[in-house]
């Protein structure tokens, strides 16, 4: 290749796990992408903001003290009443709520690795015998976090949690007893037909009884223990009521667009991060786990080989960065990576698009044109005036140095207003796997750029080799790169549908060890008879 030969990047300074520590870090806080890839790698402070409301759905009016989850919007918390009664507790923060937050699908008990983050943070390492040790959990992290002045934990199901240790800074807003839906007629309870709601409400017991261990050795039972398959009764009629009540599918769907609202970026807003306090176990520092994900898409990346030696290292910066008394982010690294994204995400899916099918142009010259402009349009700021090749370079030579200035300024201008000595330590791995990702993307779009400027003067028969050639550096950036923008439903789903894929607890089993065997496709659903259970491989 003509950059490599040149010298103009350094193939090695692609850290292996730049790539994911960007786009954990750029996902944050989004359902999709957390849901797409539910084994959550970054730990992260962040706070709740005095005058966010939170709900409680339980089966009485009295109101808790303890530790207890709360949920951010009304549906989800909504899912959790039963008949025969329901109360909707409100409650509004007084003052500042300091959280931590579990990326990926944290809030979902499974054996699949959505718990991995928690069980090193609390034990040191994985414990899959602890996946239904709900109250244990919960009280676990509350004594963690007390020490560094942390009153809750922030996870993410179908829409997201607070697991919130004492009820202090909350004041109670109403508690309504409202209409229950009605599941006394569906089919299937606590089956693998039941749409998740047995799996809900077994949740929901486990978590007012005494801590659930599974049995060590081997996998658990298909049904957690000790909860009888019982359907919910109706819910009780007032008096002069007309019509039926809401079913229980229609809550479930109703959940999931709830949780969908928070689809991508900004995500779930309610909940402000601290950049400068985190820990990620993409950190290239953390050697155990290269091995063991090499190769391996992000569903099935684990902490199970995680080192002690490892595991300690992680805690202890966590720790520290909990432990320091002030400082400020350098940089809104939120905005800075969404910058990016929104920069290169859609450019890149239709230089993409072009690329697979030429033959929609009237001739292989005006689709080699048509990518010219695309990778033009994309590297117009950087394009300085002198960055052209030498008069006597023949078209189609190797010599390709004459990118270079392009791809430096397409590479660092984003990040040009970051000062690397004020960063922090968690800052830097951003900054760092920012700048690998600029220059993965930069690079490609240099060498497409050098065989592409002065491709109206190529023969035809080196036109569809150079087609080819892009295709393959474009596909090869954008699986590297695994945007959750590009794994959506294409074309966007009519109006009386949404893009769904499975979410806990629908579709994917308390048990279920094997992530292949969920589809993940994207698909479209009807957003009033649609099936959350989709077809198994």
């Amino acid at each position: 290749m003509g950059i490599w030969e040149a010298g103009a990047v350094d193939s090695q300074q692609f850290n292996v796990t730049d790539n994911l520590i960007f786009s954990s870090i750029a996902s944050l806080l989004q359902q999709w992408p957390n849901t797409l890839w539910r084994n959550g790698h970054t730990i992260i402070k962040g706070h709740i903001p005095a005058g966010t409301i939170l709900y409680h759905g339980r089966h009485d009016s009295e109101a808790p003290t303890t530790f207890e989850w709360l949920a951010f919007n009304f549906e989800h918390s909504y899912l959790l009443c039963q008949s025969p009664e329901c109360w909707m507790l409100t409650f509004a923060v007084r003052e500042k709520i300091n959280i931590l937050y579990f990326d990926g699908s944290s809030a979902s008990n499974s054996l699949m690795g959505h718990l991995d983050s928690q069980d090193v943070l609390l034990w040191g390492k994985v414990r899959p015998e602890k996946l239904l040790d709900e109250v244990g959990r919960i009280r676990s992290l509350c004594a963690w976090g007390a020490p560094f002045g942390l009153d809750g934990f922030v996870r993410m199901e179908p829409g997201f949690e607070l697991m919130l240790c004492d009820f202090s800074k909350l004041r109670l807003v109403s508690s309504a007893r409202i209409h229950a839906p009605d599941r006394s007629k569906e089919r299937g309870w606590n089956t693998r037909d039941d749409h998740g709601f047995g799996s809900i409400f077994q949740r929901r017991a486990i978590r007012r009884s005494n801590s659930v261990l599974l049995p060590p050795g081997g996998p658990p039972s298909r049904e957690p223990p000790g909860l009888p398959p019982i359907p919910p009764p109706p819910p009780p009629v007032p008096p002069n009521w007309r019509g039926p009540f809401r079913t229980g599918h229609s809550v479930e769907i109703e959940t999931c667009l709830a949780a969908a609202w928070n689809n991508f970026y900004p995500g779930e807003a309610r909940v402000k991060l601290d950049y400068t306090r985190m820990v990620s176990f993409y950190d290239p520092s953390l050697t155990s786990l290269l091995p063991s994900r090499d190769g391996l898409p992000k569903n099935r990346h684990r902490l199970v080989t995680l080192s002690k030696d490892d595991a300690k290292l992680a805690m202890d910066r966590l720790e520290d960065d909990l432990n320091r008394k002030s400082g400020d982010p350098s940089a809104d690294w939120s905005m800075l990576l969404r910058t990016v994204m929104d920069r290169y995400g859609d450019r890149l899916w239709l230089l993409r698009d072009t690329l697979s099918s030429p033959e929609r142009y009237d001739s292989i010259k005006l689709a080699a044109e048509q990518v010219r402009l695309q990778v033009f349009v994309m590297l117009t700021p950087y394009l300085v005036y002198d960055a052209v090749p030498d008069e006597d370079s023949p078209t189609g030579g190797k010599d390709h140095s004459w990118v270079k200035p392009i791809i430096h300024r397409c590479s660092t201008s984003l990040t040009a207003g970051v000062e690397e000595a004020q960063l922090f330590r968690s800052e830097k791995l951003i900054k760092r796997a920012t700048d690998g990702v600029l220059r993965r993307i930069c690079s490609t779009l240099g060498e497409i750029w050098a065989d592409a400027m002065p491709v109206s003067m190529a023969s035809e028969h080196r036109t569809h080799r150079l087609i080819g050639s892009w295709k393959r550096d474009v596909d090869v950036l954008m699986t590297w790169l695994d945007w959750p923008m590009w794994e959506t439903c294409h074309p966007a789903c009519p109006p009386q549908m949404f893009c769904y894929i499975p979410t806990w607890p629908w579709g994917v089993e308390w048990t279920e060890m094997d992530p292949d065997d969920i589809d993940m496709a994207p698909r479209c659903i009807d957003r009033t008879t649609g099936s959350l259970i989709l077809p198994r491989f």
